[in-house]
């Protein structure tokens, strides 16, 4: 499997019932599941949720196969456009993994620190940029992406191909617009600086001692489209 998308998310929130936030994360992937199923046009893929309390802290992940990957790339007719638009699937499936972690609770009060991870598919699409500005040859891009990919490289020879004849034909444009390409976003939902109130100095606080309870970790995932759902539920 090739991961093609992560997104982390964190909650500064109020402790929650171990009966509620295990209802929450499942609920959550309940959701998410059903949205990727209608916006990412793979024919397969795996999903993986992993929430844990001490506030909230979710990791969901989207991974497929090389062949699969390779197939809907070529619903789109060449290469690069292909891996744009699944690409800029799996954001959109991100963006609402976000809203939908954020909507059980007061946004007023919570203000989510989210980072999106492009995976795979942002280090293909970093692939051609190089190429493009000259940095890297289309053979020596292709060897960056065999080490990318490894065994599957070997696995799927046409994918490869494929790339291969992309890169060559990518031209050589530095004083043009580069391709866009989004390795990593970092959104911090708190107000800018500018707009936020001056904070007065307040004096040391002595710290809270450490809850004594012990929080949830829940696990869910599918290892593809048609597997079970599996749940774990364990205590940090």
């Amino acid at each position: 499997m090739i991961s093609i998308g992560r997104t982390d998310l964190y909650f500064d929130i109020p402790a929650l019932s171990d009966e509620y936030f295990e209802e929450y994360s499942t609920k959550l992937f309940d959701e998410w599941e059903a949205y990727v199923s209608e916006v990412l046009r793979l024919s397969d893929y795996s999903l993986a949720l992993d929430v844990e309390e001490g506030s909230i802290k979710a990791i969901g992940k989207i991974a497929a196969t090389l062949g699969v990957i390779y197939i809907g790339i070529g619903q789109y007719g060449s290469f690069i456009s292909g891996l744009n638009t699944i690409h800029n699937q799996v954001r959109t499936v991100s963006n609402y993994f976000v809203d939908r972690a954020a909507k059980p609770f007061d946004s007023d009060q919570v203000k989510p620190r989210i980072k999106k991870y492009g995976e795979s598919l942002s280090r293909l699409k970093n692939l051609f940029v190089k190429v493009q500005e000259g940095e890297l040859t289309a053979e020596q891009a292709m060897q960056e992406a065999g080490k990318m990919f490894g065994e599957e490289a070997k696995s799927e020879p046409g994918f490869m191909e494929q790339l291969h004849d992309a890169l060559k034909q990518t031209p050589i444009l530095p004083q043009q617009i580069q391709l866009s390409i989004d390795l990593e976003v970092t959104e911090d939902m708190e107000l800018p600086p500018s707009t936020q109130m001056p904070r007065q100095q307040k004096p040391p606080q002595p710290k809270a001692p450490p809850p004594q309870s012990q929080h949830l970790r829940v696990e869910v995932w599918r290892e593809s489209k048609k597997s079970k759902r599996n749940v774990r539920v364990t205590k940090l």
